[in-house]
Parts: structure tokens; C-alpha cells; sequence
């Protein structure tokens, strides 16, 4: 499978592939023996015969994207089916930025210089098979001092007609210096059948680059999700992440940032919102490598059902970054009593002069402020729906991407509808 793979790429990629697959059969896939994964069993994925999904019988057409959400959102759009870029679906007008698949600029100079190089292949065994066998990747490059005011949408949808099936989308974005852009990533699934997704993204910010990343997680109920973020960022550079997660049966989704030059700034802010059966893990990791830089996480959860949610936050400050600003925050709204939440903020801090805070809440909505609202007229189930959106809205406030706030609330709305009905 994959020789399949590396027919016709040139040697550095193929050889890319085997040290990948080497490292991957060598750790195999990660137990709840492992720190990191103590909350999470992959059981349901690593006991699996997966097969790489195919492309699907049933077409797909824009109003199937659209009908997700995306209608009113005006954006740079690329589609990948089952992991496989649709060019007749994708829509990239003219812009000042390299747009492509990721096979198709295996030469690129950039591609050479920063494929894989983020990405810890070594310690992560996910990311090292994603490395082995991802398809028809994403290569986005903003040269220097580009403004790019129109974000670029990635749509990836899974049709699962088969069970089992699974891709590996892979997306290397590169901003240049004093460049700007805006990138979302979605991912949705359309099938019946269970599946694995699992992706690796890699954003590496230039001096003064400003990027603003959003993931957004739609996959089908039966689905499976593994998702791996690595930045690496130079001085001044800005990066914000929003990671928004409301479909999958089993989710984990990692971000790791390296803030490698002075005065960087980066946010990870997150929102997960999981009933039934649904199990969600996030884990973070911001190392601060130099002096002056700031980091800011938020992290908001809303639980019903019986289902799970993990959060581990890890500030990394490094001998050499003093003058360290990083804050840390996860609060988790539980609307079952049989919701669970696992969340552990972490602080490693090898300099002196910093500032450094973290914090984690777990609590239930407020029945006072309830009797109040309903005492105002308004009938209960509206009324923790107000509640359960008030507790979230920090995080969709936060949202700059022209069209996406309606839908995004009408669907965090329906989603609470929906859990006062389980």
C-alpha cells in the first residue's frame, strides 16, 4: 500500500514516507498506557482493518456544501472528497497567493524546506502514519507582504460507502514576512458508515506574519477524528487558531506551537460541544523559546449524555524566554449528570521573570439564573439554551470570518436543542 503511494514522487518524498511508516510501526498506535492518551482509548480505531477510502459512488455537488453552513461565507474555496482534491468543485479566483496540491509542488523549494519539519514524526505515531500515507495534500504559500483579505476555505468530506475506510488530509501553509491570511479548515462527513479521518496540519509563520486558522469539526456521528496542528513561528509573527468541534464518535485534536523568534503572540482558542456517547480530547502544548513573547488559550466545553471530554494544556517556557506572557483557561459546562470532563493545565517553566496563569472550572448551568429568565417569561428549555450560548459566546465572539457567525450560532442553538431532547 504504500509503494502504491510513492510511485512516481521523487526520492526524498518516498524516503520521507518509509522513515514515517518505520517510526509508526515502531511506537504503533498510542494506549491509554501513555501519559498523553491516559483519558482516550483508541481501541475502536487500532483494532481495525482500515482500507484508504476510494472515491465514493454517490456525487457530491455544491449545495451539499452549502447546506453545512458554508453558504454565506465568501472564501478562496478547495474541496477534497475522501481525500482526493475535486478541482471542478473548488473555486480559487484570482488571488496573490500559491494555491495547489501538495504531490504537485513536491519540488518546490518551500515544500523541501518545510514539509514535515514541524511535524514530530519521531514521538507522534498519528502524525508519522499520516506522513506515510496522506494523498492529495494542501499547499498554500502567501509570499512576502501579501494582505490576502478573502480567506481560503479547505472543505474536506468523507462519503463513507464502505466500513472502515480512512484518509489522511495534509495541509502546509507558509506565510511570508509581513504577509496576512486567513485559512479554515472543515472537516464534514456525509456517509453512514464509521470511518477515520486523521490530519495533520503545518503553519509556518515568517517574521511580522499575521495568520488567522480556524478548524471546524462536522464529522458524521459513527466518525473517528485525529487531528495534529504544528506551528512554528518567527519574530513579531501573530498566530490565532480557533478549533470549533461538534460531530465525531471519538475525537482527539492536538495543537502544538513553537513561538521561535521575540515578541511573537499566539492563541489557540477552542470550543467543543459533545452529547450521547461522544468523547472529545484536546491537548495543547505553546513553548515559549524566546524573551518577550505572548500566548493566550481558551478553551470552552459544553458535555451532555454520557459523554466525555479531555483537555491538557501545557505552557512550555524555556531557560532563554524571559519576560514570558501566557495564560490558560478551560471552563466546562456539564448539562448531564452522567457528562464527564478530565482537564489538567500544565505549566514547565525553566525562566525567572515571567507571567504565567492557568485555570480549569466544571460546573452546571445556574438554576437561579434560570427561575430568573423564566420569571422574565421565558420558558425553560429557551432559557438554558441562553445560558448554555452566554457561557460559549467568548469563544464565537472571537470569530472574524465575514458570514460564519449565524450559522455557527444556529448550530451551536440546534445542538442544544437537540441535547435537551437525548
Amino acid at each position: 500500500m504504500l509503494k502504491d503511494r510513492s510511485l512516481g514522487e521523487p526520492d526524498w518524498l518516498s524516503e520521507c514516507r518509509r522513515d514515517a511508516m518505520v517510526n509508526f510501526e515502531e511506537l504503533g498506535f498510542p494506549t491509554q498506557h501513555d501519559e498523553d492518551w491516559k483519558y482516550t482509548n483508541l481501541t475502536a480505531v487500532s483494532t481495525k482493518e482500515h482500507v484508504i477510502a476510494e472515491v465514493p459512488n454517490q456525487k457530491l455537488a455544491i449545495d451539499d456544501i452549502n447546506s453545512v453552513g458554508f453558504e454565506e461565507v465568501d472564501a478562496h474555496q478547495v474541496i477534497f472528497l475522501n481525500g482526493r482534491l475535486i478541482p471542478e468543485l473548488s473555486c480559487l479566483e484570482e488571488s496573490s497567493l500559491e494555491v495547489g496540491n501538495l504531490l504537485n509542488g513536491q519540488n518546490n523549494h518551500l515544500v523541501l524546506e518545510h514539509f514535515a519539519k514541524q511535524t514530530d514524526t519521531v514521538g507522534n505515531s498519528l502524525a508519522a502514519l499520516n506522513t506515510a500515507f496522506f494523498g492529495d495534500g494542501i499547499f498554500i504559500h502567501v509570499p512576502d507582504r501579501v494582505i490576502e483579505k478573502k480567506p481560503i476555505h479547505l472543505v474536506f468530506v468523507t462519503i463513507a460507502e464502505q466500513v472502515d475506510q480512512f484518509t489522511h488530509p495534509r495541509t502546509l501553509l507558509i506565510a511570508g514576512q509581513d504577509s496576512q491570511a486567513t485559512v479554515i479548515e472543515s472537516f464534514v462527513g456525509m456517509g453512514e458508515e464509521p470511518y477515520w479521518t486523521n490530519t495533520v496540519t503545518e503553519i509556518v509563520a515568517a517574521e511580522n506574519a499575521r495568520i488567522q486558522h480556524y478548524k471546524l469539526q462536522q464529522e458524521h456521528v459513527k466518525a473517528h477524528h485525529t487531528g495534529f496542528l504544528f506551528v512554528d513561528q518567527a519574530r513579531n509573527s501573530n498566530v490565532t487558531s480557533h478549533s470549533l468541534s461538534f460531530g465525531g464518535r471519538l475525537v482527539r485534536s492536538d495543537a502544538h506551537v513553537r513561538l521561535g523568534g521575540e515578541g511573537c503572540e499566539c492563541t489557540l482558542n477552542g470550543l467543543y460541544a459533545v452529547m450521547g456517547d461522544q468523547h472529545v480530547d484536546h491537548h495543547t502544548t505553546i513553548e515559549h523559546a524566546q524573551p518577550h513573547c505572548k500566548s493566550n488559550q481558551l478553551y470552552r466545553g459544553v458535555l451532555d449524555g454520557r459523554s466525555k471530554g479531555v483537555f491538557n494544556g501545557k505552557i512550555i517556557v524555556r531557560q532563554d524566554a524571559q519576560q514570558t506572557d501566557a495564560v490558560q483557561s478551560n471552563k466546562n459546562l456539564l448539562l448531564s449528570r452522567k457528562a464527564e470532563i478530565n482537564t489538567k493545565p500544565q505549566l514547565e517553566i525553566d525562566a525567572n521573570d515571567v507571567r504565567c496563569t492557568h485555570g480549569a472550572t466544571i460546573g452546571q448551568i445556574d438554576e437561579e439564573a434560570v427561575f430568573y429568565l423564566r420569571s422574565r417569561g421565558i420558558q425553560s428549555e429557551e432559557a438554558r439554551s441562553l445560558l448554555t450560548y452566554a457561557f460559549v459566546a467568548d469563544i464565537l465572539e472571537n470569530l472574524q470570518v465575514d458570514g460564519w457567525h449565524e450559522p455557527l450560532e444556529e448550530m451551536l442553538f440546534d445542538w442544544v436543542q437537540q441535547a435537551q431532547v437525548e
